[in-house]
This record gives C-alpha cells, sequence and structure tokens, in this order.
C-alpha cells in the first residue's frame, strides 16, 4: 500500500516511471533504507505510463540493446537473462553482434520484479508535486507541495524524474485537433488508435514511431503514405550515435558550449530510425501491393473531407504533390522538449531565476539545476530534459546513468553506510533469478534486426 501522509526522506523522487525504479533501486542496493527514500505520483506500478505508450505504438521490442535494465548492478545483462530464462545462447551472440533488443515484456517484467521485492510502492505518496521550495535552516533541504498547495513531505535531496513533456504536433494539425469535425482524424503515434482496413492514412515522419506505425497500418490492410520534410531521411541504430552512449563520448558532449550541446542535439535528435528485417518486409510488401508509398512535403492546409480529410501538401524538393483525400494523419512527431510547457518546471525557472534557454535548462554537468543544486542538498535533473548535459537522457541507458551518478552523490553526502559486497551480491543475484523466472512467463518478442 502506498504511504498515507507526508514524511521526512533524505531522497524525494518526482515521478514514477522508469526513472523512479532506477534512483529507488540504486539508492536502496547502496545502503538506503527502503523507508529513506519517497515516490511522489499517483501510478502504482513504475511501468504504467510507458506499457500505455508500447501498447498505442504497438512497440514489442526495444531499440536500445541489453545493457538497457533496471537491476542496481550492470550484471547480469538483458541478453544474458534471457540466455538463463529460456535456455538458448542466441540473445548472447546477438548481443556480442549489437543486434539484441530486449523484449517490451522482458522489460517490464523485471522492473515489475524489481519495484515490488524492494517496496517501491510502498514508499510512494500518491501526490503529484506542484512546488519545491528550497530551505537553509536548520540544513539545506527541500519542501514539497502537491498542486493544491498542500504540504507533502520534505527532502534533504531530490530527483526529478518527470518523463516527457506533453505530445508534439506541427502547429496546423494542432489547431485542427481543437476543430471537431477533423479532431478525431488527428492522432499522435503515441495516443491510442484503431486503423480501419480500408483506410488510407498519412503518418507524418520516418522516426521509430512513424515506422511503427506504417508497420500497424500495413498489417491491418490500410494504405499508408509516409509523409517526410526531407527526402533521405537519416539511418541511425539507436536514438543518439552509440559514442554518446559511453563516458568518453559524454565528456566530450560536456565539454562543448551550451550553445553548440543545442545545435548538435538538434541534428542528431530529428527522427532516425534503426534497420530492422520485419519493419523492411512489411514496407516492400505494402509497395509491391500499391499500399505503401512515401511523398516529400508538409501539410499546409486541411478541412473535412469524403474519406474524413482533405489535406494540401507542399515541397520544397520538387512539384506539390497537392490535395489528398486520407482516412486520418498520424504524427510521429514526438514529445515537446521545452521545460516551460511543464508546471513545476516553469515555476522553478520564475521563481529561482533558473537560467533556460531555447526551452531547455542550462544544467551542471552533473544534470544539477544551477542556483538550488548543492553537494550536501542535490536537485537534479533525469530524461529527456536533462539531454542537454547527457544526449541519450531519456532512454533506460541514460536514465541509469543519471540516476545512479545521483544516488552515489546522496549517500556519500549523508555518509551511508555501504552494503557489504555480499550483501550487494546476494540483492543483485536474487533480483536477477526472479526477473529470469518472471520471463520465462511472458511471450518472447521476435527480433527485428
Amino acid at each position: 500500500m502506498p504511504l498515507e501522509g507526508p514524511r521526512d526522506s533524505s531522497i524525494a523522487i518526482v515521478g514514477d516511471g522508469f526513472g523512479s525504479a532506477i534512483v529507488f533501486a540504486t539508492a536502496v542496493y547502496l545502503g538506503f533504507r527502503p523507508d529513506q527514500v519517497t515516490i511522489y505520483g499517483t501510478n502504482d506500478n513504475p511501468v504504467n505510463t510507458y506499457q500505455q505508450f508500447a501498447f498505442n505504438l504497438g512497440q514489442t521490442v526495444l531499440r536500445s540493446e541489453s545493457e538497457s535494465h533496471f537491476l542496481p548492478a550492470d550484471w547480469p545483462t538483458f541478453a544474458q537473462l534471457e540466455c538463463w530464462s529460456r535456455g538458448s545462447p542466441s540473445p548472447m551472440f546477438r548481443s556480442i553482434g549489437r543486434k539484441y533488443n530486449p523484449g517490451v515484456p522482458d522489460i517490464l517484467a523485471e522492473v515489475t520484479v524489481v519495484a515490488r521485492r524492494l517496496g517501491w510502492n510502498d514508499n510512494r505518496f500518491p501526490r503529484h508535486v506542484g512546488w519545491l521550495q528550497r530551505e537553509h535552516r536548520p540544513s539545506p533541504h527541500f519542501l514539497l507541495f502537491d498542486e493544491e498547495a498542500n504540504y507533502i513531505g520534505r527532502a534533504k535531496h531530490v530527483m526529478l524524474a518527470m518523463g516527457h513533456g506533453p505530445l508534439s504536433f506541427p502547429p496546423l494539425l494542432a489547431k485542427a485537433r481543437e476543430d471537431p469535425p477533423t479532431g478525431d482524424r488527428i492522432v499522435q503515434a503515441y495516443e491510442p488508435k484503431v486503423y480501419a482496413p480500408d483506410g488510407r492514412y498519412v503518418v507524418i515522419g520516418a522516426g521509430i514511431a512513424s515506422v511503427n506505425e506504417w508497420a500497424n497500418a500495413l498489417d491491418v490492410g490500410a494504405k499508408v503514405i509516409s509523409l517526410l520534410r526531407n527526402p533521405a531521411p537519416d539511418e541511425q541504430d539507436l536514438n543518439t550515435p552509440r559514442c554518446l552512449f559511453e563516458a568518453r563520448g559524454i565528456d566530450v558532449f560536456q565539454g562543448l558550449p551550451f550553445e553548440q550541446r543545442i545545435a548538435f542535439l538538434g541534428k542528431i535528435l530529428k527522427g532516425t530510425t534503426p534497420k530492422r528485417r520485419g519493419w523492411a518486409a512489411r514496407v516492400q510488401r505494402g509497395v509491391a501491393e500499391g499500399r505503401f508509398e512515401q511523398i516529400i512535403g508538409e501539410i499546409d492546409r486541411l478541412e473535412p473531407g469524403p474519406a474524413g480529410l482533405r489535406i494540401h501538401i507542399t515541397s520544397r524538393h520538387g512539384p506539390d504533390p497537392g490535395w489528398l483525400d486520407v482516412t486520418g494523419v498520424i504524427s510521429g512527431t514526438g514529445f515537446v522538449k521545452s521545460v516551460l510547457t511543464v508546471p513545476l518546471l516553469r515555476r522553478l525557472v520564475e521563481h529561482y531565476n533558473v537560467p533556460v534557454e531555447e526551452g531547455r535548462l542550462k544544467l551542471r554537468t552533473n544534470c544539477g539545476i544551477p542556483g538550488l543544486d548543492m553537494a550536501v542538498s542535490r536537485l537534479c535533473m533525469m530524461g529527456i530534459f536533462a539531454n542537454t548535459v547527457i544526449p541519450h537522457g531519456d532512454t533506460i541507458a541514460g536514465l541509469k546513468y543519471i540516476g545512479r551518478r545521483f544516488a552515489v552523490d546522496c549517500a556519500r553526502a549523508e555518509r551511508v553506510r555501504q552494503r557489504s559486497f555480499f550483501a550487494r551480491l546476494g540483492m543483485q543475484l536474487s533480483l536477477a533469478g526472479e526477473s529470469a523466472r518472471a520471463m520465462k512467463t511472458v511471450r518472447r518478442m521476435e527480433q527485428l534486426a
């Protein structure tokens, strides 16, 4: 059961998703008691938000590889866990060749085991945090209030693990969604949707979300028009170049001035896709059946039409495609990255004059919030809003990188007595063993590489 009232904590985690599970597990592994860490959020399981997005997208495997797991220590990796669980060496060989992708059911099984075994929900206060107040006496700490300004706790250190911002739409589509005759025909890739077998759909973008939607629509027999802004979208195995997943690459990235980091992110985070044989086969079959085509351009006009919508497309790379009758439009444009769209972050920026440029917080290299983060009382950011410091911050691997370092900083500041080597080894092996048993009970997903 979650907590019934406010309490004092060594660590407060604002958010109840994957990031919260990683910080909580790492803190307990290092030596914090579970009741020294409080999670703030209304979900009773850290998988809820991701699970809904994955279901809406029809996602079956992760884009990341076997290091992206939720055990408090790095070993065993997901490939090793699957070998152990299913008695097959195939995942290890695929991982060596960087072609292993954990299945979504396996990911959800593991994080559920870790959260349940360590008492994640027992240490959750079921409220959203609406305000943080820095206090310096008798020692530095934070007061936490909910969205109705009710006091909900006090903590020495705070991690902002708030997930993604609002869903992003091109301005024309955002306006059309507010108009009843057209609003129901325009959805985001991460929203619930149902494709009609005889429908004709425009999917905007060529990122992994858009490619998933190509496959989903083609699988039910619908026609797909892939609408691209540029003629040649980049192919990239992960959501950032692989070197930026390594400590050395991150150090080089952090050494750039903030403006150069923003410009660099604009180039690498623009909807790249990995090559996957499963997707390629579906598209090739769709082309052969006359159910898949690509158009270069952008929608500049939209109105109700006989099939549902009429859209007008202009192109900077040749003749305008003109008017098309379609059943609906799916926007694979991801999430808004501006911190000013998140009420808590906007309030912190306005009240404490936190530096922001182009909607991005100018975080310290340890992902601390400038002016509020202290070595003895940390205020840290993780996830997509931290990718100006950790470029893959919104991936599981990036959450691990930030969350683990934060937990270590907190343990150092609190002089936590570290668990013995054998206690940590026992915890890790116990969690790994139960995760492997849980993975046996879920369906194995086909590898797409």
